[in-house]
């Protein structure tokens, strides 16, 4: 159910960033932390590919607030010490290529949708 419920809450973000681009400072925080949060529960799951490109990505950025940062961090540090480090190296080209449109988009591509 959480699954659904992080997915259904990116589109929605998505939707908005679509349509107010680029987001404000408080919509880019929470974008942010969305982010973050995606990612701990793709580490959960073992999707440590997805979960690389996502925190590659917020730690590429120069807007994101300290905080986020420093989550973002921890956990990639983590990833790298754990997985092959090839995964990283994609990870990080992959990112370096990516806008913020471009990045939710990927993101909400993997993302399952909810079965109504």
């Amino acid at each position: 159910m959480q699954r659904h419920h992080v997915s259904d809450s990116a589109r929605s973000i998505l939707l908005q960033t679509k349509t107010d681009f680029p987001p404000g400072p408080e919509d880019a925080h929470k974008l942010h932390r969305a982010m973050i949060a995606l990612s701990e529960y793709c580490i959960e799951w073992g999707q440590t590919q997805i979960a690389a490109d996502t925190l590659a990505f917020l730690l590429l950025r120069g807007n994101i607030d300290p905080d986020s940062f420093m989550r973002a961090d921890e956990l990639f540090a983590d990833l790298e010490s754990r997985i092959c480090p090839r995964v990283i190296l994609d990870a990080r080209e992959f990112a370096a290529d990516m806008d913020l449109l471009s990045m939710l988009e990927y993101l909400l591509d993997l993302a399952p949708r909810q079965q109504n």
